[in-house]
């Protein structure tokens, strides 16, 4: 797999290069689309306990303190797809709330009914220069999801892209495990890394490791998900929640 990556990201002519977290939506995604006509919000929030607290050699804004607020419509399009897009801001110390650009994103899902859910997700991203150095990016995130009574596994083998000088590809990948407590509640962990460029990962003492404890409660039409953790890099403690609205 990873070899057919390479020789994919080589004829299109992609370099790699080094790529941050996306600091505006930690989440593992799962393999479901919304049904044709069916809309949705998902309402993503997080803030950085400790983070960074000077301006990057790239130029991007301290992290230290920061809280970021991501609305996410979407929209079903037809049986296995569904289309998205992220309204992203932040709240910064000394300078108050900041617009922290868009993306748009497509999500499909295959077509199975046991007990492994398979899909694929793509967006693109155009963000301010001050949050994210490149301004320009994207990603491609497979996804497989499997259940096992109350347990659920899930990972996000994520290539993430900038944009910038060329196409830089690295590889993010995120996983999450969640047991069934009660038809109203999950609770389980979540990991999320950033390991460097897809030919040659960065030494694991330059790479992104942070694992969360993750709570999910369920309702007919608002599902919460709330987590906090932590681990290597700059933003090294953060707390988030993931509000889910149905109609």
């Amino acid at each position: 797999m990873r070899a057919f990556l390479l020789a994919l990201l080589a004829a299109a002519g992609v370099v790699p290069a080094a790529r941050a977290q996306d600091p505006f939506e930690i989440q593992v995604y799962d393999a479901e689309t919304a049904t044709p006509g069916e809309i949705g919000l998902e309402t993503h929030l997080n803030s950085v306990l400790t983070g960074r607290r000077k301006t990057s050699p790239e130029g991007e804004a301290p992290t230290h303190r920061v809280f970021h607020a991501t609305l996410e419509p979407h929209l079903g399009v037809t049986d296995f797809m569904e289309l998205g897009m992220y309204l992203q801001s932040a709240v910064r110390p000394g300078f108050g709330y900041d617009w922290a650009g868009f993306k748009l994103r497509a999500k499909v899902r295959a077509p199975t009914s046991g007990w492994l859910k398979l899909g694929l997700n793509g967006e693109v991203s155009f963000i301010p220069k001050r949050f994210e150095a490149a301004g320009t990016g994207g990603e491609l995130r497979p996804i497989a999801e499997g259940a096992f009574g109350p347990l659920t596994l899930g990972v996000n083998p994520i290539v993430g892209f900038t944009f910038d000088n060329g196409v830089h590809a690295d590889l993010e990948p995120c996983a999450r495990a969640l047991m069934r407590l009660a038809p109203w509640l999950s609770a389980g962990a979540e990991y999320y890394s950033s390991l460097g460029p897809i030919d040659g990962l960065l030494p694991a003492s330059e790479q992104v490791h942070r694992v969360f404890g993750v709570v999910e409660l369920y309702s007919g039409h608002l599902d919460v998900n709330f987590g906090i953790g932590g681990g290597t890099g700059d933003e090294s403690f953060l707390a988030k929640a993931i509000l889910t609205v149905r109609p």
